[in-house]
């Protein structure tokens, strides 16, 4: 499963980052404090799971970590998304998991529900910059007040601009759409310009982007698609109206071209990418991606709603496993990932997010605001909150997809409703 589809990173940047870590991997931390004694036990080599998507800052991680503690090397496995979770709770459940978990943040209920991770509040409350942590990534890892896993790689929703088409469509590129009735007022100028150009764009045939990147304007609407608890499909929220009669719109309207209704994310990036799409909700993976394309003058903002702004924190978060036999230098490793000096010298400077407040603002987003403002996001960001995402989220044949679908291309907001509120309930009760 995969909260962000998003290309591979490219093996160069794996080997930069590894370089870069050398240096500061040759100390675990000064602002890391040892973990309370009696906690944890097993400090000999450890092992490691990773998901596909985010294999490479990990590699480089682990790599880094090895070359500074050559008696506690980490041994990593790269496991494809989808089997992810159903590998993990077999390990787990045999007797043979890995040490170190890095799981996908909206599958982290999936693991705490079954009680296969380690309870590390206590060494967690010992950190002095626990405050600074994505308090998403912190809050879906916790049960009970107990907390079982930390943010580890994050990646944040945001709308994407371009700015060039707003200054032809007599927009104000300083001020990128707040509410939704301005998403849809920009769209329909930026359509106007004619000439193969459309206003907005959505992977309409994607349900992990839909979560990812539609989600998000419920939210801002001042509502939400499940109760907090993650029991029960709130479909029939004026909120979840608001944010899919927006898009019904502008679908109406044709302020977005027709390939939408059928991109399975495939072509999710490269209509923005042409210069030819006005707007565009993505990931902040995207922003590599976007300043490699010569002359694309484009923005981010939040993701704007009827009340607000709102984005999804996408990416992983990393705990211990039940049992594992080196669970502290597992721990370690994870203190020493979040340290200072590997926050604001590795991950900063390879284009990754940081997972603390305060190390967001450092040189290297200072020379890529963007990325400043993507990371500014994780205050605000949230994970939807159920053990069920993949089955609910994920899934094309899923009831949340079926449920845009129906809303937004067949016209049937009714029947969109009736029918998701009867997908989300068998889903959930399986």
């Amino acid at each position: 499963m995969n909260t962000t589809p998003r290309p591979r990173r490219l093996a160069a940047v794996a080997a930069a980052l590894v370089a870069a870590t050398l240096t500061a991997c040759s100390n675990t931390g000064a602002d890391t404090p040892s973990s309370p004694t009696g906690q944890l036990t097993g400090s000999g080599p450890a092992t490691m799971w990773v998901r596909a998507a985010d294999e490479p800052m990990d590699k480089a991680l682990v790599a880094a970590w090895n070359e500074a503690n050559p008696t506690r090397k980490i041994t990593m496995l790269t496991v494809p998304d989808a089997q992810y979770v159903q590998k993990y709770v077999q390990a787990v459940r045999s007797g043979d998991a890995p040490d170190l978990a890095a799981v996908d943040i909206a599958n982290v209920k999936s693991l705490t529900g079954e009680n296969l991770l380690t309870d590390i509040t206590a060494q967690v409350n010992a950190l002095p910059y626990k405050a600074a942590l994505a308090p998403a990534g912190v809050d879906i890892s916790t049960v009970d007040g107990r907390i079982y896993a930390l943010p580890h790689q994050l990646d944040v929703s945001m709308l994407y601009y371009n700015k060039t088409l707003f200054t032809k469509a007599g927009l104000d590129p300083a001020k990128p759409p707040a509410s939704l009735d301005e998403l849809v007022d920009a769209a329909r100028k930026i359509t106007a310009l004619g000439d193969g150009v459309y206003g907005f764009s959505f992977a309409g045939n994607c349900a992990g982007c839909n979560a990812y990147t539609l989600l998000p304007y419920i939210w801002a609407s001042g509502g939400d698609i499940m109760n907090a608890d993650g029991t029960q499909a709130t479909l029939d929220d004026p909120a979840v109206a608001a944010a899919l009669n927006a898009h019904k719109t502008m679908w109406d309207d044709k302020l977005m071209p027709a390939a939408v209704k059928d991109d399975n994310g495939a072509t999710w990036l490269s209509g923005f990418q042409s210069g030819k799409v006005g707007m565009v909700a993505l990931g902040s993976f995207a922003v590599s991606v976007y300043k490699a394309q010569p002359g694309l003058d484009f923005g981010v903002t939040p993701i704007p709603g009827a009340k607000g702004t709102a984005s999804f924190l996408g990416g992983d978060v990393v705990g211990i496993s039940k049992g594992a036999k080196n669970a502290q230098t597992a721990w370690d490793f994870i203190a020493w990932s979040m340290s200072e000096d590997v926050q604001k010298t590795v991950v900063a400077k390879t284009g990754q997010l940081t997972v603390r407040a305060d190390t967001a603002d450092n040189s290297f987003t200072h020379a890529e605001p963007r990325l400043l403002t993507a990371n500014q996001l994780i205050a605000q960001a949230k994970v939807p909150v159920t053990a069920k995402y993949n089955a609910l989220f994920i899934d094309p044949t899923g009831p949340y997809l079926q449920f845009i679908r129906n809303w937004v291309f067949a016209g049937d907001p009714a029947k969109a409703v009736a029918d998701g509120k009867d997908g989300f309930a068998s889903r959930l009760r399986s």
